[in-house]
C-alpha cells in the first residue's frame, strides 16, 4: 500500500473559471471531493505546492491520503482525476475520491520492470518491448499497491509475459484482458535480417557445394 499523506482541502466559496484562476497565482489549485458518502461534491482548493509532487509522479491513483476538509472532518482518499495544461502542465484542477473502508474500486497501477540490466534475452541481443504501462485493477483501498513489479531477468529471446501472470494483492481482481501481453523481449530487424542473410549465404555454399560434388562424380 501507497505510504499515506496528508492533505487539507480548504474552503472555497466562489465557484467559477474566473474564481479559479485567481487561485492558482495565488498558489491554490481548485479541486473537489467526492464518493459514496456524499450526496454532493464538496468544493474546495489545495495547496498546489502540497500536491505537486504526487501529481508529477503519475501515481495519483496509488498513493492514499488522508484529507481534510472544510469544518474538521477526515476521509481517505486518492487524486481520480488531475487536470493540468497541456503546454505549460500546470496543474488545473483535482478530483479527490473517497476511500470506505471495506469496498473495493478501480485503480491504475503502473507497471515497473526489474531485472532490465540483466535480462537473458538482452544479453543475446533483443529488446525488451514494454508494452503494459499500467494494470487496471479492482482492489480494497487497503491493499492498493504503490506498483506491480515484473522480473524480466528471465526472459529470453521472444518470450513475454501476459497480464495474468502478474502477481497482485490478494483479493484484488485484474480488470484487463489476461491474454494480453506486459512486456517481450523482441528480436530487432537489424538482426533478424542479419540472421536471414547469413542462412541465406549458408544455403548457396551448400547449393554451390552439392553442385560440385555432383560435376567431381560425372
Amino acid at each position: 500500500m501507497s505510504e499515506m499523506m496528508k492533505v487539507v482541502i480548504e474552503a472555497r466559496e466562489e465557484k467559477g473559471k474566473q474564481s479559479c484562476r485567481k487561485l492558482r497565482p495565488a498558489g491554490y489549485t481548485p479541486c473537489v471531493l467526492y464518493g459514496p458518502g456524499y450526496r454532493e461534491t464538496v468544493p474546495g482548493k489545495v495547496k498546489t505546492a502540497s500536491v505537486a509532487k504526487v501529481a508529477a509522479s503519475g501515481r495519483w491513483e496509488t498513493t492514499t491520503m488522508l484529507v481534510t476538509l472544510p469544518g474538521g472532518a477526515e476521509e481517505m482518499a486518492i487524486m481520480r482525476e488531475v487536470q493540468k495544461d497541456p503546454i505549460t502542465d500546470k496543474i488545473l484542477h483535482i478530483d479527490f475520491l473517497q476511500l470506505v473502508k471495506g469496498h473495493k474500486i478501480t485503480v491504475n497501477v503502473p507497471v515497473e520492470l526489474a531485472g532490465r540490466d540483466v535480462c537473458e534475452g538482452v544479453r543475446l541481443g533483443g529488446v525488451i518491448d514494454h508494452l503494459h504501462r499500467e494494470i487496471s485493477m479492482e482492489v480494497l483501498p487497503s491493499q492498493i499497491p504503490n506498483s506491480v513489479i515484473v522480473d524480466v531477468s528471465s526472459l529470453g529471446l521472444g518470450q513475454h509475459i501476459q497480464v495474468k501472470d502478474i502477481a497482485i494483492p490478494e483479493g484484488a481482481t485484474i480488470l484487463d484482458d489476461g491474454d494480453e501481453f506486459v512486456v517481450s523481449v523482441i528480436i530487432p530487424r537489424s538482426v533478424s535480417a542479419a540472421e536471414g542473410e547469413e542462412a541465406a549465404e549458408q544455403g548457396e555454399v551448400e547449393v554451390v557445394a552439392k553442385g560440385k560434388a555432383k560435376s567431381e562424380e560425372e
